[in-house]
């Protein structure tokens, strides 16, 4: 499984995540965070089909894909072409929901 700071790099700063999906299993059961240039999701246990969602502070949906956990545990989203500003990351599947907050440089 994935283990924080094996993956995301030097430099980047974690995603508070809440809700009931972040936290069904325990504490660090999902884990983000974002660079300059990407935004990092690993999922330290399985929860299916995950839509990952990235929208800005219009509500405007600015990526958005769905990952199955059983089989990809580490989600690498490039952000290095979008526009700087506040952003929501939101995880759903059909047990719940966890999101964050973070700013893009």
């Amino acid at each position: 499984m994935y283990i924080m700071g094996e993956i995301i790099p030097h430099g980047w700063e974690e995603i508070e995540l809440h809700g009931d999906l972040a936290t069904s299993i325990g504490p660090n059961a999902i884990e983000a965070g974002a660079s300059d240039d990407a935004v990092y999701i690993g999922f330290n246990q399985s929860f299916g089909n995950v839509c990952i969602s990235i929208y800005n502070t219009m509500g405007i949906v600015v990526y958005r894909t769905i990952v199955n956990t059983d089989v990809q545990q580490v989600v690498i989203i490039p952000f290095a072409n979008v526009a700087s500003g506040s952003y929501t990351v939101e995880l759903s599947n059909a047990d719940g929901y966890a999101d964050g907050d973070f700013e893009h440089d």
